[in-house]
């Protein structure tokens, strides 16, 4: 086998073994909705919703997850949460991982946040989880910007969690 051949099977053998891209729309009850702020101490949501209705749209050539949360199981009385505060883009195994990265500041200081968000379905339970990574850095065009989340990530203190189960209706 030649080496270009041998490149070219590893590389289909490494698709095929990717995630699986599992189809998250459709209605979920919500059996329990937790957070934390700082992370590490969840409690219940004080007024957790009904339901989440996920839907899968395109935003300029890429497919992504995203849900509403719904005060009623038919879907019928649902809230977004913005454009990307709960997409998912990323096909993880099991579901859909999404990414977010902010900046943002006044004066001397800035806030910079990296949010990673997953929704695995297992069966018929989803779990939706979150975590927001956030650090007070000094307001300069080098260090406030969504790049310095992005490259600090996870090694940002944990400054909020969030967990919410449900079951596919």
């Amino acid at each position: 086998m030649t080496r270009g051949a041998a490149a070219g099977l590893l590389c289909i053998l490494l698709a095929a073994c990717g995630p699986d891209e599992v189809d998250l729309t459709g209605m979920y009850r919500v059996d329990a909705d937790l957070s934390s702020a700082p992370c590490g101490m969840d409690q219940p949501v004080a007024t957790p919703p009904v339901a989440l209705k996920f839907a899968r749209s395109d935003y300029q050539g890429t497919s992504y997850f995203s849900y509403q949360e719904c005060t009623d199981l038919a879907g019928t009385s649902c809230s977004g949460l913005g454009l990307f505060d709960a997409a998912f883009s990323e096909p993880i195994d099991g579901g859909w991982k999404g990414v977010i990265t902010s900046a943002s500041g006044g004066g001397t200081s800035c806030t910079i946040s990296y949010i990673e968000q997953t929704a695995v379905l297992h069966g018929t339970l989803l779990v939706v989880e979150s975590n927001n990574y956030s650090a007070q850095v000094d307001n300069t065009a080098t260090l406030c910007t969504p790049d310095e989340a992005d490259r600090r990530n996870t090694t940002m203190p944990c400054s909020e969690h969030a967990r919410i189960e449900a079951t596919r209706l």
